[in-house]
């Protein structure tokens, strides 16, 4: 089979994943989109964009799904990760080797999987000798960085059973290369890196159209590697299965909005104006045009002659309440789907209840923040390996999305609970510092009540 072969689940979502995209893009980029996301209401007729191109430019675009994405980004970074980086700090400043840095790739992580559910993390190895030191890797200024591959990018994938572990044997990424006609030149075309463990070792290969370029085993330490470093973070597993798009079923309800807004835009602009109705009566028309040489005139002060009775009246159409409607029922729902995305339970609600209410609807915001943490904790570790250090490093998203202020009169109960001897010092600390109030570890703070006078 040829080197661009696609998975068929990527085929399969390759178009979800558009809608999802384009959504995000904005208002031109649904637009640009025509046809695709807005059916031309009048297919039949001959010069279709006369009436289409206006219809398209009408609508209005509503972005509830990029607001709704930009919004749990920044619920799950209102407080900064936490990480151990020891041995690696670089990677915290230049994560991927572009000047990217380490949260910013984390809030890139997130990002994708709300859109499109799905991304990929390669430690990328510089070639090295084999058996080399960590003091040589060093001296040679070799450094292993993290690659971000889009849903878009990772075109094919395969599993093998080794050693009765199911693990990745193959993975095809689609990257675009520069042509160097000249020196100005922005043209781009199309190459494939192909990872695959190739009689148990990894091996990197890229082809262009039917030619490999280049081969190479990587190594880590010094060593080959029996694995291939990509993890590919999903909405709710970190495995090469596809996952749903989390924000998918709200950018179809905004796709929706945006068709029900061009109905509704063109009905006021075709309907939206009074018309003017004239009954002449028994007037003749030689009669009305030299009773009214200028035409009909409309104003306070114009007038309109007839010899023989007649009328004038408006007439104007009533509002095109079903579009209206739909149009509020589907913001209705984007809102209410965007809500149980981010939290099981309401912040007004107490734990219990959310448990009781929510028990079966985990929050995918949590879920996406938790293995987004976890994607990026392996590849730092692989990292690490490269580099040659020892200790593991760590890396935590923040998954507490509000500010869980403390109830006094709970924090009284406790203190008495305390005073009875019921409970520890420990545990009202441990309430406070969940609520957010205090942030120090146990033992600064006992020093420093120690330190203090009572009087």
């Amino acid at each position: 089979m040829p080197i661009d072969t696609e998975n068929p689940q990527y085929s399969e979502c390759l178009p979800k994943w558009t809608l999802v995209r384009k959504c995000v893009s904005g208002a031109k980029s649904v637009r640009e989109a025509g046809t695709l996301f807005l059916p031309d209401p009048d297919g039949n007729e001959l010069d279709k964009d006369k009436r289409y191109n206006p219809y398209k430019k009408r609508a209005q675009f509503l972005n509830v799904t990029a607001r709704t994405r930009n919004a749990m980004v920044g619920m799950a970074f209102r407080r900064p990760p936490e990480f151990l980086l020891s041995g690696i700090d670089y990677i915290e400043k230049n994560a991927n080797g572009s000047g990217t840095n380490l949260e910013q790739l984390a809030k890139i992580v997130v990002g994708d999987l709300l859109e499109v559910g799905r991304i990929g993390l390669l430690a990328d190895y510089p070639a090295s000798e084999q058996n080399m030191s960590k003091e040589q890797v060093n001296r040679l200024g070799l450094k292993s960085t993290i690659k971000v591959y889009t849903a878009e990018n990772i075109i094919n994938w395969k599993t093998s059973v080794i050693n009765g572990d199911i693990v990745l044997s193959l993975v095809t990424l689609l990257e675009k290369y520069d042509i160097e006609d000249d020196v100005y030149s922005q043209d781009q075309e199309d190459q494939y890196r192909i990872l695959k463990l190739e009689d148990g070792i990894y091996t990197q290969e890229v082809w262009r159209s039917d030619t490999m370029i280049s081969s190479f085993q990587p190594r880590a330490n010094g060593k080959l590697l029996n694995y291939i470093p990509i993890v590919i973070a999903g909405t709710y597993s970190n495995d090469p299965d596809v996952d749903d798009a989390a924000l998918y079923d709200i950018a179809e309800i905004n796709i929706g909005h945006y068709r029900n807004s061009a109905d509704y835009e063109e009905g006021i602009f075709l309907h939206g104006q009074p018309m003017l109705h004239i009954d002449t009566g028994n007037t003749s028309a030689v009669e009305f045009e030299a009773l009214n040489p200028n035409g009909i005139e409309v104003g306070a002060r114009r007038g309109i002659a007839t010899s023989g009775g007649g009328s004038a009246s408006l007439l104007q159409a009533s509002s095109n309440g079903a579009a209206f409607e739909a149009m509020k029922m589907k913001e209705d729902q984007m809102v209410s789907i965007g809500a149980r995305m981010i939290e099981s339970g309401g912040q007004a609600e107490t734990a219990e209840a959310a448990r009781i209410k929510h028990a079966g609807d985990n929050s995918v915001l949590t879920n996406i923040v938790q293995n987004a943490s976890s994607a990026i904790e392996l590849s730092l570790s692989w990292v690490a390996n490269f580099m040659g250090v020892a200790i593991v490093p760590e890396y935590k998203i923040n998954d507490d999305f509000y500010d869980k202020t403390i109830n006094s009169q709970m924090l009284m109960a406790k203190i008495q609970l305390l005073d009875r001897g019921v409970i520890a010092a420990d545990d009202i600390r441990d309430s406070l510092r969940k609520s957010g109030e205090i942030e120090r570890e146990d033992d600064e703070i006992v020093a420093d009540a120690e330190a203090t006078s009572p009087v």
